[in-house]
């Protein structure tokens, strides 16, 4: 099931939602305070060879950086 990343912006944290793919434009809800999330682009993972590579975040995902809509 895939993990889709948010932004709260009054928490001003990131938070995840695991739900499936046929739900991705669903609205989802800061489990802190209630507001509804904005949804952030995340990155991708893939497996090479036994291990999984996952690329570092970037710079714009920092802590208290702000938000990015799709």
């Amino acid at each position: 099931m895939p993990t889709y990343e948010y932004w709260c912006p009054k928490c001003e944290k990131e938070f995840e939602v695991k739900r499936p793919i046929a739900d991705f434009d669903k609205p989802a809800f800061c489990p802190d305070c209630g507001t509804k999330g904005e949804k952030l682009v995340s990155i991708f993972s893939s497996k090479i060879g036994y291990t999984m590579q996952v690329p570092a975040k970037p710079p714009f995902r920092k802590k208290g950086s702000g938000s990015f809509k799709m």
